[in-house]
């Protein structure tokens, strides 16, 4: 399989948009669901890409994305 260059930097990317400030990091985020959204529409789809993701996932990031679970629960729940 032959990888883009931005497939090749992803974590050098997503490590320097971490040093970013709010608003670039929530675009990344949004840039990535959006695309996870707009080329799976069907949720069963969504559901298979996010179990492969996790399972790659450092045990670092599962910490950071469970912190943007209870964020994302709190504001909803406003």
């Amino acid at each position: 399989m032959i990888k883009s260059s931005v497939e090749k930097m992803a974590g050098d990317i997503g490590y320097d948009i971490g040093h970013s400030d709010d608003q670039v990091q929530a675009d990344l985020l949004n840039g990535f669901c959006r695309a996870l959204k707009n080329g799976m529409p069907d949720n069963h789809d969504i559901d298979m890409q996010i179990c492969y993701i996790v399972d790659k996932l450092s045990p670092d990031s599962f910490k950071i994305l469970e912190l943007f679970a209870d964020f994302i629960k709190a504001k909803k729940d406003d």
